[in-house]
């Protein structure tokens, strides 16, 4: 039996928080041509979860459009939960991509249901999270409110304290991924996340040490408390993740 969410979240048929760990597979493409071949490609790969990284469109700051290809994209995944996610360049998105932009896709496509999970970096505070949390009131969409370091891992103190930063700021889900330097930055980051489940116990989360080193994190995150781990679809949208067909292999085992 792994630490359980208190309080899951129930996207169309799959939960998050639930008895096993979700297996999510980015959608990375830039053109439309390539979004719509890594949609149709999902019924095929079978994720729990698909991340759809539209700071990788070449065409995000057309807001109509953007939000149109988003609801072409819910259309072609069918029941598959879909979460939104516009990374800020700063925090590992693949370019520079205007605020307002941003968030008036979200704005759009939580309006017209299109999506299940929005993710907003911990760095826009508690007063552009709330003004997020308002667009959602009354919506069957989550919020996700996330922390990445590409370069480092902070100690595990710190990151307890980011995802408690998370939770009080109003996260539905609270994510944390970091780089490891050693092995005891991997270990860090799986005592946070269970130090996290059980003084949060309701509140689902997403943690993960990245590349080479923090790869197991992927395996073995929801034995303390992870609900959700990212692997390879068309292409990984992090160093470190695994193929889709290979952690299902590994989550017999470890989540029988």
């Amino acid at each position: 039996m792994r630490l359980e969410a208190g309080k899951p979240i129930k996207a169309s048929k799959q939960i998050l928080g639930g008895e096993k760990p979700l297996v999510c597979i980015p959608l990375v493409g830039k053109t439309r041509e390539a979004i719509i071949s890594e949609a149709n490609n999902v019924p095929v790969i079978a994720p729990d979860i698909i991340e759809l990284r539209i700071d990788a469109w070449n065409f995000i700051e057309d807001v109509p459009r953007s939000i149109d290809m988003i609801g072409e994209v819910h259309k072609i995944v069918g029941d598959t939960p879909i979460i939104l996610t516009c990374r800020g360049d700063w925090e590992g998105g693949f370019k520079k991509v205007d605020d307002g932009a941003k968030f008036a896709v979200y704005a759009g496509a939580v309006e017209l249901a299109y999506v299940d999970f929005i993710d907003a970096e911990l760095k826009y505070g508690g007063e552009k999270l709330g003004e997020l949390l308002e667009t959602l009131r009354g919506t069957k969409t989550s919020l996700i409110v996330s922390f990445h370091d590409f370069k480092a891992t902070p100690p595990k103190e710190e990151l307890f304290s980011i995802m408690e930063k998370e939770i009080q700021v109003g996260a539905h889900v609270a994510k944390l991924a970091a780089m490891p330097q050693r092995e005891e930055d991997v270990l860090g980051v799986l005592e946070a996340t269970l130090a996290i489940r059980r003084k949060y116990p309701d509140v689902p989360i997403i943690s993960m040490s990245m590349g080479p080193l923090g790869a197991v994190t992927r395996l073995v995150g929801g034995v303390f408390g992870s609900d959700l781990t990212f692997a390879v679809g068309s292409k990984a949208s992090a160093p470190g993740q695994i193929p889709v067909a290979e952690l299902r292999k590994c989550f017999g085992v470890v989540y029988p």
